[in-house]
Parts: structure tokens; C-alpha cells; sequence
């Protein structure tokens, strides 16, 4: 969906709502960690929940979703990728506290126009890089989080920005519209001319990419992809997996398993008002509130979510056990019950709880109406664990939803 540029609505029609962002991460995300002391001062949040406001909504700050990744590698002895997928997938299940959380970021009015100062003079000298055709290097931001920019070897005269083995032409808002208006400012193009205005004008003014993106960014455009179709669909996992767009199938796998602790750890998402929304909206001097003549302000949003689902979103889904050995087994089983409950939401039913018996060697397992207690559905299978039973049910009652 795409909203256009738009004037503030009166509060009383203001919907009530958080934005929702989610990122992936290899450092520590506990809390007090140097992770959540940075989301005070993350640019894209200060842009985003103003943004929304001239939307029409009436933002309360954001919830912010971190996923960490997994430090395992694959094994040289000759480990397949489902093996490593398994590894991945046992790591998180030891603590999932460790890779999955949510808080709630809020901007007050003096860090708004603080952020606001911050947007405006950034424009200010973009504008005055592009009417000069000035672009320092910057030296300081060859090398960040252990990993030397895209556009280091051009800038050290080791390569040509025009290699098409190297890089490629795209157009400068792909990220967002697709679009190849400079006017229009995103949160993207601001911090690479921050943190280098060369590596800015290689990007955005002579669009020029690299062919391949370092695993870490490749990651998290991948998680990202999924969790987007993970939130249309209501929480269905395996259509996310398969959203995955990661070819190399190690980091396919581990990413996988990222995904399948997400879902046993957060429970299908709820309360969703709209998702990957991209905006355009006026950029305000904050000293006389007048327009920009030259920029506006776009981006795109992970989700919009009512005020009233914030509560139900940051409570961790309930597991089957706290034992840590088997936190991989109830971590597929909370998965399973999840996906068999977002077959019966497809049906019209909401409220459903899955329950399982068994009798000798034969599962049964059973979807109830929370309301009236009535069986809904049921499935046998003669199986060694409730983790193989409910694969087979998911088949059995997705294949019924259709």
C-alpha cells in the first residue's frame, strides 16, 4: 500500500497505533545492552513516527523487534545443511531469550526536535554536495562491525565503479517505491551520506550497487522478506520459509531456524493494521515549520499495529516445558499448533486450541473452539513423537483450508 504526501488529521480521528520495526542483529540485545541504549537515538525511528502522524494515525512510540543471529557455523566435517539448521535451531532453543526480543521505544518532544534539527540540516548539506558536486571520502567508515564497505576497493583505486562484475545500476529508492527521484529523502540514503558522502554519491547519485551483498546485510533482507509475508498471512510459517530469498542453503538453513524460533517464541502476530507501507510526506524546517522546497520525507514501515494489541505482542508465547533439553522439540510443537490454528483462522475460526492423546503408538490430536469447548477437527497418526504428529496434522489441516 502506498500513501501518498498527506496533511495531519484531527486527533479525534487519529487511529491510535505503534509502529512495529523489526531488525536482526550479532550482538547482544539483554536489556540495558548497548543495542537498546541506540534505538534513543535511531534516526529511522525519529522519521517514522512523525511520519505516521502525517499519515493520519496517532503513534505511540514503536515496538522494536530484534532477532539475533545464531553464532554457529557450518561444521567442515561434512555437515549437511538440515544438520546445521538442527544446530542453529537447539542454540536458540537453550535461550530464547537470548535471540528473540521486543520493547517499546518512544520519542519525547525534545528528542523529536532535536531529530527533526538533525533531518533538516542533513538536507542541507546534501543539497549543497549535489549544486557543488562535492563528495569527501571518509576514511573513518571504510571498515564498520568488522566488515570494509562495498565501495572500498573503488575508492582505493583497486576497482571501477562501472565494472559490471561488480556493481549494477538501480534505480535511487528501490528500497522503497522504485522510484529514481532524489527529492525524495530516505532514512537509507541519509546514513550513507552521514557516514560517507562518496560511498552516497556512488549509491544513490550515480546508482551504482554491488552485485553482492555481505552475508550480514544479506541476512537481514532475507528475515525481512519473510517476516513481511510471516505478518500478511497471519502467521504462517511455511509460506515465510519459503519467502526466504537466501540461495546459499547454510545461511538459508539457519536463517530457517531463526524463523521457527520466532514463531514458537512470539505466536502468530495480531492487531495488524497495515504492512510494508511506504510513505511521502512534507520535510518541516523545525525553526518556522515551513515545507522544504527541494526534499520530502519517504520510507517504508515494517507494520502499523493498534494500541491494543501492543500488551498480547510483547508477551513471549507459552512453550509445553522449561526444560531446556527439550526446548527444540516444544519449540516445533508450539510452531505446529500455531500453523494448525492459522488453518482454522483461514476457515472463519479464530479462537482454537490444539490438544493431543495418545493411545499405544497412535496420536490423536484435536482442534477445539475455545468458546464452547467443540471439537472442530481431529487427525490420527501413528508416529514415534508429538512433534512428527503434528507435522502430520499441519499437512492435514492446511490441505483442509484449502
Amino acid at each position: 500500500m502506498v500513501a501518498s504526501t498527506c496533511s495531519v488529521n484531527s486527533e479525534e480521528n487519529s487511529v491510535k497505533v505503534f509502529l512495529w520495526e523489526t531488525k536482526t542483529t550479532s550482538e547482544s540485545i539483554e536489556a540495558g545492552s548497548p543495542f537498546w541504549k541506540r534505538t534513543i537515538l535511531d534516526p529511522q525511528l525519529s522519521l517514522y513516527i512523525p511520519a505516521l502522524r502525517a499519515m493520519g494515525h496517532d503513534p505511540h512510540g514503536c515496538i522494536y523487534d530484534v532477532l539475533r543471529k545464531p553464532a554457529q557455523k557450518p561444521s567442515a566435517k561434512g555437515e549437511s545443511p538440515e544438520s546445521y539448521g538442527r544446530r542453529c535451531l537447539d542454540a536458540i532453543a537453550a535461550d530464547p531469550a537470548r535471540f528473540f526480543a521486543r520493547g517499546i521505544v518512544v520519542r519525547l518532544q525534545a528528542e523529536s526536535r532535536e531529530a527533526a534539527a538533525d533531518v533538516w540540516n542533513t538536507a542541507g548539506q546534501m543539497r549543497d554536495a549535489r549544486r557543488l558536486n562535492i563528495w569527501p571520502r571518509n576514511p573513518d567508515s571504510c571498515m564498520s562491525w568488522s566488515r570494509e564497505c562495498e565501495y572500498l576497493g573503488v575508492c582505493a583505486g583497486l576497482a571501477d565503479i562501472r565494472d559490471p562484475l561488480l556493481f549494477r545500476f538501480e534505480l535511487a529508492n528501490v528500497e522503497v517505491d522504485g522510484t529514481d527521484d532524489l527529492t525524495l529523502l530516505t532514512q537509507s540514503a541519509m546514513r550513507a551520506y552521514r557516514s560517507c558522502p562518496r560511498k552516497y554519491q556512488y549509491r544513490y547519485v550515480l546508482r551504482q550497487r554491488p552485485l553482492k551483498k555481505p552475508e550480514t546485510l544479506a541476512t537481514g533482507s532475507s528475515v525481512h522478506e519473510a517476516l513481511d509475508v510471516y505478518r500478511r498471512t497471519g502467521g504462517d510459517l511455511e509460506a515465510a520459509k519459503a519467502a526466504l530469498v537466501t540461495e546459499d542453503l547454510f545461511i538459508r538453513a539457519k536463517e530457517a531456524a531463526m524463523l521457527t524460533g520466532y514463531a514458537a517464541r512470539w505466536g502468530q502476530p495480531t492487531g495488524i493494521v497495515a504492512v510494508e507501507q511506504t510513505f511521502r510526506v512534507p520535510l518541516i524546517n523545525p525553526e518556522t515549520d515551513a515545507a522544504s522546497r527541494t526534499y520530502s520525507l519517504g520510507g517504508k514501515v515494517d507494520a502499523i499495529v493498534a494500541v491494543e494489541a501492543a500488551g498480547e505482542l510483547m508477551n513471549p508465547a507459552a512453550l509445553e516445558t522449561t526444560d531446556s533439553a527439550d526446548l527444540a522439540p516444544a519449540l516445533e510443537a508450539s510452531v505446529a499448533c500455531e500453523q494448525i490454528k492459522t488453518a482454522f483462522a483461514r476457515l472463519g475460526t479464530k479462537d482454537v486450541e490444539v490438544r493431543w492423546s495418545q493411545a499405544g503408538k497412535v496420536w490423536l490430536i484435536e482442534v477445539v473452539r475455545v468458546a464452547d469447548r467443540t471439537v472442530l477437527g481431529r487427525c490420527t497418526a501413528e508416529l514415534p513423537t508429538i512433534e512428527e504428529a503434528l507435522g502430520r496434522a499441519v499437512a492435514y489441516f492446511s490441505e483442509e483450508a484449502r
